[in-house]
């Protein structure tokens, strides 16, 4: 085994161990760190606005970065690129995305392009969301033209190197592939040759931006950078790290989703095969040892007693119950405001409208609890002495995770390093800190030796943060000729909001929870959504695309309902609320066209079609499925997507097939249920995914637009249920209300 000394884009030096005596990639770009002199280009002040040009350094022998938002482009002597993507890579791609911006504006050569892995620190925070953190699809969002300004200012200062060497006007030079070129003469030179010159000149106020018709990086499809790592196993993701002298945790914990120790044995803990030490923390006991497995067979023979009296109420048939009362309770509710800054909803018009409309009707709807399921567990290595705290997380929000390390170790903050690794999976989950607050506090028992805390798999679906099981009840007004006059639509569930420890907005209900649960992109009068919370010892959080998951469902189907009670086509109305929206138009018509919308169908056979916006994006889809009886096969699913200016369409692609895979696997037979204070499934045999073989046909059409870069990771997901619902509906005209689908009596072919 061979160490090097170096961290994942650490400041300070840290051993790895690798299994290899060849140099990975990782080790490259470590080493190449120390190179001397280059250009290292970042953007800058955290207050300033998005237009603020990018900062520029000299690099020294030890490079430090720059004042910047989070992503900084390094050029070496030998004429090397190295850039940092500040955001997390969970499959996503921003890996590969982020540094392909920058260098389709540096018009740097791709192949002589490597990027770093980021860890957490102030000088990433976003200028816009004033965090350092990957979530809400916000990565191309907000990177976008801030790394488009940082390229193209490294550019422009390069070629005025150039100019200054030949003594020549830069309006005769040129950048293409890494060399800055003058055509008339043949002179070129390397970026790497004028890197050192380039870093004293003053940086560019306002950088020149390609068009995008001059684009080569942006928009065409490239094998990602971050394949060959994965597939040859030398990319570290949180489970893989190994360092000299690691202990290894476990946790024994009650399956309860709140517990204490009442009684705990630590003698004869010690006392077991392989264990270091053994100790209470808040969650449980956690032994250290010096394998996972060790520490895990350890944890499992714990003479240990837990008072679970707290999690009673974690009850799935009384919190329905409660949720049902919760729904008729007027004076509890709150109000939801417009997702889009759109008109204040009116209770009292909106009631009015309701009241007084010629044709009424009301529905309601349910969705279940689910787990997030990453395929990577929870883990988390810290390593803390009397110097400082170092940690390799799996982290989609870095800046509080290393919060929670010098809240633990009372170090102070700047004493607290957390490198980022890969996530295998996120989808919500590792935004949360608990399993690095976990870490931190055994690491801490320990000092001066690295500590990694795996959690096993039913710890991670038992005590997940869970997304919330809702009951949303919809009521509207329609005139006789079928125009809807009025809707109200109200939910209950548990609190994100609160249970993250968000400020409340004054006035307003659950965001989380109330967030889209009328479509604001489709244009009636009288709208008014209301939240009612429902209490219960149950931790929920953010899942892959939040309130949506259960909101599109909820009020898709109930577009649905209203088409079918007014005898209009479900399309054709759709159209109609959306006529003011080109986008949300053009998605749903495409996706109609092409899954043959309007032909006729076998008996048996349905077509449903849904419809979502946000992460400025807009996702149409249609299902087909077929019913025989109660037994349910999906055909097909037409997806239509538009996210505006694409960095890399395959890349596109794959995420917007990952969403609906993900949300299929929810709709179908996704759930957690709690009785006697514990979640009844603990692992994927009895909450399980969709496997590849049962996965549908699936269709995916982009739509090329020059809009604003937005998201992809969430808005495919959403669509998924109320479309798979429609498509049962029209097969059937048996109406699913209720998630998942078999819970309304279909097998599943």
């Amino acid at each position: 085994m061979r160490s090097l000394r170096r961290g994942l884009g650490a400041t300070r030096p840290t051993d790895l161990v690798y299994r290899s005596d060849m140099i990975s990639r990782r080790q490259f770009l470590n080493v190449s760190g120390l190179s001397a002199g280059g250009l290292l280009i970042g953007c800058t002040a955290l207050d300033e606005t998005p237009d603020a040009a990018p900062a520029a350094v000299a690099v020294p022998r030890e490079p430090a970065l720059p004042s910047s938002f989070g992503a900084y482009i390094e050029i070496t002597p030998d004429n090397r690129v190295l850039i940092v993507t500040p955001q997390s890579e969970m499959g996503q791609g921003v890996h590969d995305g982020l540094p392909r911006i920058v260098a389709e504006e540096l018009d740097a050569d791709w192949a002589l392009v490597s990027v770093r892995m980021p860890w957490a620190d102030d000088r990433f925070i976003n200028p816009i969301t004033k965090r350092h953190r990957t979530a809400n699809s916000e990565s191309t969002m907000v990177y976008f033209e801030l790394l488009r300004r940082a390229g193209a200012a490294a550019r422009q200062m390069l070629l005025d190197a150039a100019a200054a060497r030949w003594q020549l006007p830069t309006g005769e030079l040129s950048a293409e592939k890494s060399f800055v070129l003058h055509t008339a003469s043949g002179r070129r030179a390397s970026f790497g040759e004028l890197a050192s010159a380039a870093a004293a000149l003053p940086v560019p106020p306002a950088p020149r931006l390609k068009s995008p018709d001059q684009f080569t990086l942006l928009g065409r499809t490239l094998p990602r950078t971050d394949t060959p790592g994965k597939c040859d196993g030398s990319t570290q993701f949180g489970i893989d790290i190994r360092l000299p002298g690691m202990l290894y945790a476990a946790l024994r914990r009650s399956p309860a989703v709140t517990s204490r120790v009442a009684r705990f044995d630590r003698d004869a803990a010690r006392a077991l095969p392989g264990v270091v030490d053994a100790f209470e923390i808040p969650d449980g006991i956690a032994v250290i040892a010096g394998s996972t497995w060790q520490a895990r067979q350890a944890a499992e023979k714990l003479d240990v007693t837990f008072d679970d009296s707290e999690a009673g109420a974690a009850d799935s048939q009384a919190l329905h119950a409660s949720m049902l009362k919760a729904l008729a309770n007027d004076a509890a509710a709150m109000p939801g405001r417009p997702a889009f800054g759109g008109q204040p909803y009116s209770k009292d018009a909106t009631l009015a409208a309701i009241a007084t409309a010629p044709v009424r009707h009301e529905w309601q709807y349910e969705v279940p609890f689910l787990a997030h399921a990453a395929l990577e567990p929870l883990c988390a290595t810290v390593r803390v002495d009397a110097d400082g705290c170092e940690a390799w997380v799996p982290s989609q929000q870095p800046d509080r995770a290393r919060d929670v390390l010098a809240q633990v170790t009372g170090l102070p903050r700047e004493r607290c390093k957390l490198h980022i690794t890969f996530l295998g999976g996120g989808f919500g989950r590792k935004w949360e800190v608990d399993f690095v607050r976990q870490a931190a506090q055994i690491a801490v028992q320990v000092k001066g030796r690295p500590v990694k805390l795996t959690w096993t798999r039913e710890q991670d679906f038992r005590h997940d943060r869970f997304r919330p099981a809702h009951i949303a009840r919809t009521r509207v007004g329609l005139s006789r000729q079928g125009d809807i006059l009025g809707m109200h639509s109200r939910t209950t569930g548990i609190s994100m909001w609160k249970y993250q420890g968000r400020a409340p907005l004054p006035g307003y209900g659950d965001m989380f929870s109330a967030g889209l649960l009328i479509n604001d992109r489709y244009d009636f009068p009288n709208k008014y959504v209301d939240v009612v919370d429902a209490v219960a010892p149950i931790p929920v959080g953010t899942w892959r695309s939040v309130s949506q998951s259960m909101n599109t469902f909820f009020s898709e189907s109930a577009i649905d309902e209203i088409a079918h009670h007014t005898r209009t086509d479900p399309l054709a109305l759709r159209l109609k609320l959306s006529a003011s929206d080109p986008r949300a138009r053009a998605v749903l018509q495409l996706a109609a066209e092409k899954a043959g919308w309007g032909r006729p169908l076998p008996k048996g056979h349905g077509l449903g079609i849904a419809f979502a916006v946000g992460y400025d994006a807009y996702c149409a889809q249609v299902i087909e499925v077929k019913v025989e009886r109660r037994n349910l096969r999906i055909e097909r699913i037409v997806c239509a997507f538009d996210c505006g200016m694409i960095v890399d369409p395959r890349a596109v692609e794959a995420q917007v097939e990952g969403g609906i895979v993900f949300g299929l696997s929810a709709a179908r037979d996704g759930r957690i249920s709690f009785e006697g204070g514990a979640a009844r499934e603990s692992n994927f045999h009895d909450a399980p995914l969709i496997r590849i073989h049962e996965t549908p046909r699936i269709e995916i059409h982009l739509l090329r637009t020059e809009h604003k870069a937005g998201g992809c990771g969430e808005a495919s997901v959403p669509p998924v249920a109320p479309a798979l619902a429609n498509a049962v509906f029209a097969a059937t005209r048996r109406r699913p209300r209720k998630l998942p689908i078999i819970d309304n009596g279909y097998q599943l072919v």
